[in-house]
């Protein structure tokens, strides 16, 4: 019978678990279907070339959402969460910085598109990597002022148009710029539960005035976060670029498959950072580094429970229903690899990314740089030399390794800042 208390705790506890990342992740779950569905459908009807290029214009995108975090959305949400008392005039040059950022994505995608594929393929992607990124900071707002339900809706809202725009791809065709287009229109309709006011805030200020009073939180902070992001995306993503520039998107194909199965725990991390983040801060900030701390082990136990159930169904599809993800012109033992070294990857990134969370809460942005600085230039090295020396889907075992020096640097500051706080 003394089993029955410490029983009905851990029940408790894990439901407590399952209330604090439920919305969040369903909402971020439900968007990663939408873009597994997306990518499911490419391979059905678009070409191997194209196949591939609308999954580096997707890394692009994620890699949008990295600097929007590192730029404007971490800086805001500690700037909001520092103190109990927020004045939004106070913090409203972030609005402007974060358009002028947005409108740099939408003219990088439009490039590659142009260079890849077509204009109007250009043109349409173009807007849509714009879009994507507005409507990121609306998610990431909703989360810095604790209102998860406004994010969430803006989520099911951009799934959904997703869903309806494939039904209709699959009775009318596709090509690459439709597909964009859906994208497109799907961000727009993300877009609506923020309202017009969160649109208007964006023209609050004039741009050079909100660039002289975002030059603080830039010395402080982002300078030192780009830095860490910049040198992980080349470290993480090193594969994406090593093989698409080398190789020609047709070879990136595979990968891409293999990426597609880890790609809801990506969006998932991404995501439940966003929940997390202003809850480490706030707790770093008022002293109570146990709440901190629990909070990153819970992180962790979230991410690593999503990770497993992600590979049982990577090989459910894989070895049960391989028709589902592979076409006659993608072979299924170099896909079989790609999903191997990228679940491994994947846990990687799943241990690393709570600690990575702790150490910004605690603004320790210059070591956590320096660490991103140096496992990048394993990561660039070790794909650089497996790309022209193995095929190309071992390129993806340099990112492994890259990310498992990440990691391990990242665990030591960890576990110095806590010996120092006994």
């Amino acid at each position: 019978m003394a089993d029955a208390p410490v029983a009905a705790r851990r029940v408790q506890r894990l439901g407590s678990i399952f209330g604090r990342f439920g919305l969040a992740s369903l909402s971020s779950a439900i968007v990663s279907v939408s873009h597994l569905l997306v990518q499911i459908f490419s391979i059905h009807h678009l070409g191997t070339s194209a196949i591939g290029t609308l999954a580096f214009l997707l890394v692009i995108i994620q890699f949008g959402y990295s600097l929007s975090n590192a730029l404007v959305a971490t800086p805001y949400t500690i700037a909001v969460n520092q103190h109990e008392e927020h004045d939004p005039a106070a913090h409203a040059f972030f609005y402007p910085v974060n358009l002028l950022l947005c409108m740099a994505q939408g003219l990088v995608c439009g490039a590659i598109a142009w260079v890849m594929a077509t204009p109007m393929a250009a043109l349409v992607f173009g807007v849509t990597g714009m879009l994507q990124l507005v409507r990121w900071f609306g998610r990431s707002n909703a989360y810095a002022h604790h209102a998860p339900a406004r994010a969430a809706r803006s989520d099911i809202a951009y799934a959904a148009t997703i869903l309806v725009g494939l039904l209709v791809a699959m009775r009318t065709g596709a090509t690459l710029p439709s597909i964009g287009g859906i994208l497109l229109l799907a961000s727009l309709a993300g877009l609506l539960p923020f309202g017009v006011a969160y649109l208007r805030d964006h023209f609050a200020l004039a741009p050079v005035e909100a660039l002289r009073r975002y030059r603080p939180v830039w010395r402080d902070q982002s300078a030192w976060t780009l830095v860490g992001v910049l040198s992980t995306e080349a470290t993480s993503n090193a594969h994406s670029y090593g093989v698409t520039l080398l190789a020609g998107p047709a070879a990136f194909a595979p990968i891409a498959v293999g990426m597609l199965f880890f790609r809801p725990v990506n969006v998932c991390i991404t995501a439940l950072t966003q929940l997390e983040r202003p809850r480490m801060t706030r707790a770093v900030a008022r002293g109570d580094h146990e709440a901190a701390i629990r909070s990153e082990r819970v992180f962790m136990g979230a991410l690593v429970m999503l990770w497993l159930a992600t590979c049982v169904l990577a090989a459910v599809v894989l070895y049960g229903f391989p028709e589902l993800i592979l076409k006659p012109t993608l072979d299924h033992g170099t896909v079989a690899t790609a999903v191997l070294l990228c679940a491994l990857l994947s846990l990687i990134q799943c241990i690393q990314t709570p600690m990575s969370v702790m150490t910004q809460a605690r603004r320790a942005f210059r070591p956590l740089a320096a660490q991103s600085l140096r496992s990048c230039g394993v990561g660039i090295v070790a794909v650089a030399a497996l790309t022209l020396a193995t095929t190309p889907v071992f390129s993806v075992a340099g990112v492994v390794l890259s990310q498992l020096v990440m990691m391990l640097g990242i665990w030591r500051l960890d576990r110095q800042w806590r010996e120092a706080r006994g």
